[in-house]
C-alpha cells in the first residue's frame, strides 16, 4: 500500500474514532455542581419548620432562600449531627463516618493521644478529596474546624475577598444610620459574591465543582439587640413560642431574638449564592445542600447536647435537573454523616467504604418518597465526647461521654460517667466569659444570677445539673424531652430494646467507648484555640 494512502486512511480512521468519543460524551449526563452551605451553630431553626398544632422559635425568623430551596427540592424534617460540637460534626459530615471513628476529629481542639502519625482522621479520605481525584474542581470558604487535608490542602482556602461577613452583626451595627447600616450589609453580601467569584473562576471551563460554604456569623457572639435593627425582629413576638425548659423570660428572649437575626443574615448568604449560579448559567445543574453544624449556642440544652435542641439541624436539599417530584418532605431521622455518601452517587462514584451513612440520592430520585419512608433510616446514632476543656469549665479537662440513638418515636441516651458534670463545673460564674460546653452570652449570664434562686431550680437543673446513666424520652409525648422515662416500670422493654441496639450499633463501628479504649479520648490533651 503507498505510503500516502496509508496516511490518508489512519487520519480518516483517527477522525471518525474522535467523532465516536464525542457522541460518547455527548450521550454522558454532565456531572453536577455541588455547593454545601454550612452554618455553624445553626440549629433548626427557619420558617420552613413552622408548626400548625404548637409554638415555637421558628415561628418569628424568616427563612425565604432556605425555604424556596426547600419548597423546590426536598425538606428533611428529622435531621441530626452525628455530635453537637463543630469539629467532630464538621469531620464526620467531610468523611462520612460517625464522630467517634475520626481521630483527632471526634473532639474539639483535642489532638490525637498516640503519636501523629497514628492519627486514624490522617488516613481518611474525605468526599472532597474522593471528588478532586475525580476530577471536581474543590474549595472552602470561611470555616474548616478539621484537618486541612479533608480538603485537599490548605490551597483550597477560597476567602480572597475577606472573611468580615462571620462577624455579620458587629461589622453592619458600626454603622450609626438605617442608610449606612445597610451599606455595610451590602458589603458583606459582596464580600460573599466576591469569595464566590473567586472561588468558580479558579476551575476550568466546563469542570464540574464542589464548593464548601460555611460561615460563622451564627456562632456567638452577636450584638445585643441587633435583631432588630438589622432584620425588624422583636424579641417580644418570642413570648409564649420559648422552649419550656428554658423561662420565658425578656433576657433570654432578646438573646433568642439575636441568634435568630443571625440566621436571617446567613439566609441572606443563600440568597446571593442563588443569584451568582444563576448569573452564570448554572444554576439547574448545581446540587444545593444547606445545613448547621449542631444546636443554638449559649442556650441550655442546645449546642453540646443529645436532645432535640441540640443535635437537630435544618437539611434542604435542592437540584433542579436531580430531584423527581419537588417539594416533598421527609419526616425519617436523616444524619449529616449521609452527605457525603450523597455527594459521591450523586457525582457517579462508588459510596467509599470507610463511610457509615446512607446516600440520601435514592429519595431525591424516587418522587413518592415522602413523610416516614422506607427508603430512608429507621434510626440515627448521634454523641459526644470532649467540647471545651478549660480548667475553669471542665475538672480534669475530661469530656462528658455519651451516646444516642434516636428513631421517630423514641430517643435513648447513654451516659457513660454520669459522675461528672456534663456542662460546666458549679458554680456558673466560673468561666462565665469563656466559651465552656455553654457557651459566653447574656443567658449563661442571666443563669449565673439565678441559679440559687429556688424559683428557678428547676430550670438549673434542665440546664446543667448532672445527668443519669439512661435517659429515655418519648419524642411524639414530649417534644422538648423534658420527662425521662428510663425508670418507669412500663418503658423497661421500650428501654432495653434501644439499649441493646445502640450497644451493637457502636461495637459494630468499633467505638473506642465500647471496645475498651475510651482512655483515648480522655488522654487527649487538649489544644488551645490558636496554638
Amino acid at each position: 500500500m503507498p505510503r500516502s494512502l496509508q496516511t490518508v486512511l489512519i487520519a480518516c480512521f483517527l477522525l471518525v474514532l474522535g467523532f465516536v468519543r464525542a457522541a460518547v460524551r455527548a450521550d454522558e449526563p454532565e456531572r453536577p455542581n455541588i455547593i454545601f452551605a454550612f452554618a455553624d451553630d445553626w440549629g433548626r431553626e427557619a420558617s420552613a419548620y413552622r408548626e400548625a398544632d404548637r409554638p415555637t422559635i421558628s415561628d418569628v425568623v424568616e427563612t425565604p432562600n432556605f425555604d424556596t430551596l426547600a419548597k423546590n427540592g426536598v425538606l428533611f424534617w428529622d435531621a441530626h449531627v452525628s455530635a453537637p460540637s463543630c469539629t467532630p460534626s464538621r469531620t464526620a459530615v467531610l468523611t462520612g463516618r460517625h464522630f467517634f471513628r475520626n481521630g483527632s476529629g471526634s473532639q474539639l481542639h483535642s489532638p490525637w493521644s498516640g503519636k501523629p502519625e497514628d492519627d486514624p482522621v490522617k488516613k481518611l479520605e474525605s468526599y472532597h478529596t474522593l471528588l478532586q481525584k475525580a476530577g471536581y474542581h474543590t474549595g472552602v470558604t470561611y470555616k474548616t474546624h478539621v484537618s486541612m487535608h479533608l480538603f485537599g490542602g490548605k490551597n483550597r482556602q477560597y476567602n480572597k475577598a475577606g472573611s468580615k461577613v462571620n462577624g455579620f452583626s458587629q461589622h453592619v451595627m458600626k454603622g450609626q444610620t438605617d442608610a449606612e447600616r445597610a451599606k455595610r450589609k451590602q458589603q458583606l453580601l459582596d464580600e460573599v459574591r466576591g469569595n464566590m467569584r473567586s472561588f468558580l473562576d479558579a476551575g476550568k471551563e466546563g469542570q464540574p465543582f464542589c464548593w464548601y460554604f460555611s460561615p460563622t456569623n451564627v456562632h456567638r457572639v452577636w450584638v445585643w439587640e441587633s435583631a432588630q435593627t438589622m432584620w425588624g425582629l422583636n424579641p417580644d413576638d418570642l413570648k409564649g413560642k420559648v422552649p419550656p425548659f428554658m423561662p420565658d423570660h425578656k433576657v433570654i428572649r432578646q438573646d433568642l431574638a439575636d441568634y435568630l437575626g443571625e440566621v436571617m443574615a446567613f439566609d441572606a448568604q443563600l440568597g446571593v449564592l442563588i443569584d451568582e449560579l444563576k448569573q452564570r448559567g448554572l444554576f439547574d445543574n448545581t446540587i444545593i445542600v444547606v445545613s448547621g453544624d449542631h444546636g443554638a449556642p449559649g442556650f441550655p440544652r442546645g449546642k453540646t447536647n443529645l436532645v432535640n435542641f441540640g443535635t437537630q439541624v435544618p437539611l434542604a436539599i435542592h437540584w433542579p435537573n436531580g430531584i423527581k417530584n419537588p417539594g416533598r418532605v421527609v419526616k425519617n431521622p436523616t444524619s449529616t454523616v449521609d452527605l457525603a455518601p450523597t455527594f459521591l452517587q450523586v457525582a457517579g462514584l462508588e459510596v467509599h467504604e470507610q463511610m457509615n451513612g446512607n446516600s440520601l440520592l435514592p429519595i431525591l430520585k424516587d418522587g413518592e418518597a415522602t413523610g416516614v419512608t422506607e427508603l430512608g433510616n429507621s434510626y440515627v446514632i448521634t454523641g459526644r465526647e470532649r467540647h471545651v476543656g478549660r480548667p475553669e469549665t471542665r475538672e480534669g479537662m475530661l469530656p462528658y461521654p455519651s451516646r444516642a440513638i434516636r428513631t421517630t418515636d423514641y430517643l435513648y441516651i447513654k451516659n457513660f460517667k454520669p459522675d461528672r458534670w456534663p456542662q460546666l463545673l458549679p458554680p456558673v460564674t466560673r468561666g462565665l466569659r469563656t466559651h465552656g460546653d455553654f457557651d459566653g452570652g447574656p443567658t449563661k449570664e442571666w443563669y449565673a444570677k439565678i441559679q440559687d434562686d429556688p424559683k428557678y431550680a428547676k430550670y438549673s437543673e434542665w440546664a446543667w445539673g448532672k445527668r443519669p446513666a439512661e435517659e429515655l424520652y418519648d419524642l411524639k409525648a414530649d417534644p422538648h424531652q423534658m420527662v425521662n422515662l428510663a425508670d418507669s416500670a412500663e418503658h423497661q422493654g421500650v428501654k432495653q430494646k434501644f439499649a441493646k441496639q445502640l450497644m451493637d450499633e457502636l461495637e459494630k463501628y468499633e467505638d473506642p467507648r465500647i471496645i475498651g479504649e475510651g482512655d483515648a479520648f480522655d488522654r487527649a490533651p487538649y489544644w488551645k484555640p490558636g496554638r
